[in-house]
């Protein structure tokens, strides 16, 4: 398994986007974005992801030359069309929009459609930490991209509908949920058969609705599905999958779940901004949280726990981690990311 370096990888990816005729601002923003989803652990979202965004290139899915435009807009809210330019470039300006509404009204919210898919929600709601306020980031797959199967169902009806939530207040880490509302992303799924590994129990649905620890019976023919965050109370992951799902694909127009889906592109995405120094909170909510994360952490520990982790302290403990070490990329990864380098003409 290679293992690289974070700007030698960088470097690495944003020269096959800039061979596969990205713009160089693009090229390097959509680099540094996938690899910073490696350096903080979330393989599913980093570079393994490039041989979807080269096919995608291809078909003329993404458009890395489109200018994300506002189409409507009040004080507080803004609806964005994409154009179906990198959902790394498109969200990052959504976030910065909901961020410079919300400092002067005190809340924001934006909408997203038309967006190639954005990668780690985590990164854009942790944008609004720069001004010390929270950030709420969720997304579906605009209608399509259906790999969640309702709870007591055993058919794709949902995207994994995932959400991120930063807040102010961490004194060591940036406090930072990023889940989704399966058990697991299904990127996790994609690395585990690019390392040729079996799944942990729970993760997938097989295509007769049988729990299975092979990523073949997910991919198919014929299709299996994620199970719904929770177990045998998955009703509860399915619950807040079908919300996001409406949150981010109802009121931007980029659509629900459906029957008969168009064709996979990117995402809709709901981002909402609140600034604490409206509420009066400015100065108290960061030592609210901290004082929480003292409080949460002395808890005596249960059998077969070391420590308490909060929300953005594995993201945190592994990027320090792997700057120093370098990120393992999959061979089966690395060789495609060869053979795209090669069919671009370049040399690996």
């Amino acid at each position: 398994m290679p293992i690289l370096h974070a700007e030698e990888l960088t470097a690495w990816c944003r020269r096959i986007f800039l061979a596969a005729g990205v713009p160089p601002e693009v090229a390097h923003r959509v680099a540094e974005s996938l690899v910073d989803s490696n350096l903080v652990g979330h393989d599913s979202h980093g570079v393994i992801r490039v041989e979807q965004y080269i096919e995608m290139l291809g078909d003329a899915r993404i458009n890395p030359r489109a200018e994300p435009r506002i189409v409507r807009e009040t004080g507080n809210t803004a609806v964005i069309d994409g154009g179906w330019q990198f959902g790394q470039v498109a969200a990052r300006q959504a976030m910065d929009a909901a961020i410079v509404k919300a400092w002067s009204g005190g809340v924001a919210v934006v909408q997203l459609y038309q967006s190639g898919h954005i990668g780690r929600l985590g990164e854009y709601a942790a944008q609004s930490l720069t001004r010390d306020m929270i950030g709420i980031v969720t997304t579906n797959n605009h209608g399509s991209g259906q790999v969640l199967s309702p709870f007591g169902g055993i058919a794709r009806r949902l995207s994994p509908s995932p959400i991120a939530i930063a807040v102010p207040g961490g004194r060591d880490f940036p406090i930072v949920l990023d889940m989704t509302t399966s058990v697991v992303a299904e990127g996790k799924v994609r690395v585990k058969r690019a390392r040729g590994e079996k799944l942990p129990e729970g993760w997938i649905l097989d295509p007769q609705g049988l729990p299975s620890t092979d990523p073949a019976d997910f991919y198919g023919p014929p299709l299996g599905s994620l199970s719904p965050l929770g177990g045998a109370a998955g009703y509860k992951g399915f619950a807040l999958a079908f919300m996001i799902d409406i949150l981010s694909g109802a009121l931007g127009g980029a659509g629900c779940s459906r029957r008969d889906p168009p064709p996979l592109r990117g995402n809709g995405v709901f981002l909402q901004v609140i600034n604490p120094a409206v509420f009066g909170a400015g100065d108290r909510l960061p030592q609210e949280v901290a004082a929480l994360v003292e409080y949460v952490r002395s808890s005596p520990l249960a059998p077969g726990h070391d420590r308490i982790q909060i929300p953005g302290q594995p993201e945190h403990e592994t990027r320090l981690q792997r700057l120093q070490t370098g990120i393992p990329i999959e061979d089966d990864t690395w060789r495609k990311l060869q053979a795209i380098a090669n069919s671009l003409g370049l040399s690996s």
